[in-house]
């Protein structure tokens, strides 16, 4: 176990280095294009399948047993999940482009999904988890602010020329979209080391001093890289943990008010969000172009989606296929853009209805698990990572990268484990 806790540590440490890819290698010579973020998740896959077989053949563990812990709670939706993804690759106009999408996107992080679970249910605590993923933020975020101080950015000349940092990425929403769940995940983690009575004064003392500093630079970071879907999702996100924060300590019948508030904002955004885009032609007519601003562009992209999603409503454009259906669809912005910037149209011209639905099925799941342990603060920080992906992937992509998908599939299992835990003690 302690190899592939190594080799998951590195990992989740890692996730932004799927930017150093074996062709930029002068070394690495592969028929198999890969990323060094995908080796290191192959290792760690590849050291849990040798540990667990190992541990099935020596008694200590049983097969059967250990299928049903990892199965539970997303097992079904995950499954589906992969199933329709797969249907995507086939269905895509570049199979090339696809097969590589659908291996770092959704099959490697799965893998992941299964480490990360079956570790912490091993280990019976989420905890190490924490450590190496919020260091993950850590460096990026301090690679962002020491871009900012130099105005040197290597990875994307053209954004610090405007005065936008954007760590190891090309572009700087691609900042927010990782170190933003981040920060909601290292305030739940805060939270709980606070009120974590096995640990000694001067242990709670300087673990929260080191999650505060990260999440400073998270902050910095976000600052820095200009990016108004970021800004917003941790206003709007940060304003949920306070109020789950509050919601546990109000009477029940203020908790029902609550709640049907709640559920009737969400209902009342998701209709103005299906009219606004029903009516998205109207938006583009009044719009103004302006060569510094991304909300025209935007507007353009939804409008061309719109019109390539009447023309293919249920299987969408295939996986990676968007960039190759949208020149025919375009109307005042011809650049091919790799996806439409909104979470919902991404998932529907990427995997079709049925990968939407299903995607709305995993959240839903996730929402449930999580909502049962309103006393519990990672609980609270990983609920709130929900409103986060959903503000900020209402203008962008929050899940078609191979970070991103990766961490989302890392806190489905955290999610998970949380859940099975629970019920064990």
């Amino acid at each position: 176990m302690r190899i592939t806790l190594f080799f998951a540590s590195v990992t989740l440490a890692a996730l932004p280095l799927y930017a150093i890819r074996c062709s930029s290698l002068g070394w690495c010579v592969s028929v198999v294009p890969f990323t060094l973020l995908e080796a290191l998740i192959a290792l760690t896959f590849i050291s849990w399948l040798v540990w667990r077989v190992s541990s099935v053949k020596k008694g200590t563990v049983d097969s059967r047993q250990l299928f049903q812990r990892l199965r539970r709670p997303f097992f079904w939706p995950l499954l589906v999940f992969l199933a329709v993804a797969t249907i995507s690759l086939a269905l895509s106009p570049d199979l090339r482009a696809a097969a590589g999408i659908w291996k770092a996107y959704f099959i490697e992080p799965a893998l992941l999904y299964l480490v990360v679970l079956d570790l912490s249910l091993t280990r019976r605590s989420v905890n190490w988890v924490f450590g190496p993923l919020l260091f993950s933020g850590v460096w990026l975020a301090a690679l962002a602010v020491w871009q900012a101080k130099t105005g040197v950015d290597p990875f994307a000349p053209t954004s610090i020329n405007i005065g936008r940092v954007t760590g190891v990425y090309d572009n700087p929403n691609a900042l927010g979209l990782y170190l933003g769940p981040l920060a909601l995940i290292g305030l739940g983690f805060l939270l709980d080391n606070l009120r974590n009575k096995k640990l000694l004064i001067w242990q709670k003392t300087a673990l929260s001093v080191l999650i505060i500093v990260s999440l400073c630079l998270y902050i910095l970071a976000i600052y820095f890289s200009k990016s108004r879907g970021a800004a917003l999702g941790i206003g709007i996100s940060g304003l949920f943990f306070a109020i789950l924060l509050i919601y546990r300590l109000v009477p029940g019948w203020l908790k029902k008010a609550g709640q049907i508030l709640f559920y009737s904002t969400i209902g009342s955004l998701i209709l103005i969000t299906l009219v606004s885009f029903a009516n998205i032609d109207k938006f583009v007519s009044r719009a103004e172009p302006k060569s510094t601003d991304t909300a025209y562009t935007r507007l353009c992209i939804w409008q061309a989606t719109k019109k390539m999603l009447v023309a293919r409503p249920v299987f969408g454009s295939g996986l990676s296929g968007f960039p190759k259906v949208y020149p025919k669809y375009a109307t005042c912005e011809g650049y091919p853009s790799q996806y439409p910037h909104n979470i919902f149209l991404n998932f529907w011209t990427e995997l079709g209805l049925f990968g939407l639905l299903t995607f709305l099925w995993i959240i839903y799941k996730y929402w449930r698990v999580l909502i049962g342990q309103p006393n519990n603060f990672i609980a609270i920080g990983l609920l709130s990572v929900v409103v986060y992906i959903f503000v900020h992937g209402l203008v962008d992509v929050p899940y078609f990268k191979n970070d991103l998908s990766s961490e989302f599939w890392v806190m489905l299992a955290v999610a998970a484990s949380l859940q099975v835990l629970a019920k064990e003690t």
